[in-house]
């Protein structure tokens, strides 16, 4: 027999439907969401896997850097040793013992990060300028220099793009000032040099730390520090 819609249905028919539309609708509900959190991180480990690649690609192009501009301006040991002089960014709360690394927030290393990366605007680009106007310089070395400014711009964008995203609405640190331009600008020559020189060591050693930090916050966001 079957059942009209005059009928009326009984309890049990009547919890059973409830059931059922209560289950498909957590269904219908809970899966939109895992894809979301699914998504996102996968968003997000395709942000760091970008910024670690181009990170580790500036410290090695850096190092190449520093070490060709040393050979053919500064081969004197006067410079190697002057070059333990104090470097611009040493103002910044930079992290050098690896358990400190580990135990600081991702927001704050973020931060550190990009206030590093944002510190060297400025040099890097009158290092252009000045490796441009030196006798001597040969073109790859000149497109290294450049090449340096582009990736320092490409990895604070990645950066601030991981901030954004992990930690909406965070403030980014205050950075300090340049104030090297002088020296780079000496007529002196030693002090021209030396200066040019200080300038790569000195990025060579902030990079080598973004990378570091990278490393520690790829593994406190994407892995839950199980890493």
């Amino acid at each position: 027999m079957q059942l009209s819609w005059s009928q009326p249905c009984s309890s049990g028919m009547i919890q059973l439907l409830l059931v059922s539309n209560l289950l498909l609708w957590e269904c219908v509900v809970s899966r939109p969401m895992c894809l979301d959190i699914g998504y996102k991180k996968l968003f997000l480990q395709e942000l760091f896997d970008r910024a670690t690649v181009i990170a580790q690609y500036t410290s090695n192009l850096t190092m190449q850097m520093s070490e060709e501009f040393d050979e053919n301006f500064a081969k004197n040991l006067e410079y190697k040793a002057r070059n333990s002089s104090t470097c611009h960014t040493a103002s910044l709360t930079t992290l050098e013992i690896n358990e400190q690394i580990q135990q600081t927030q991702s927001d704050e290393l973020l931060k550190v990060m990009i206030s590093i990366s944002r510190v060297w605007y400025h040099p890097l680009e009158h290092l252009v300028c000045e490796v441009a106007a030196r006798k001597g310089t040969c073109e790859t070395m000149l497109s290294k220099i450049k090449e340096l400014e582009e990736k320092n711009q490409e990895l604070l964008e990645e950066m601030k793009g991981i901030l954004v995203r992990v930690h909406p609405g965070a403030e980014e640190n205050a950075y300090p000032a340049w104030m090297g331009l002088a020296e780079v600008r000496s007529d002196n020559e030693d002090t021209h040099h030396f200066a040019l020189s200080n300038l790569l060591h000195c990025l060579r050693s902030d990079t080598d730390k973004i990378v570091t930090y990278l490393e520690v916050l790829k593994c406190q966001v994407i892995h839950n520090n199980n890493c």
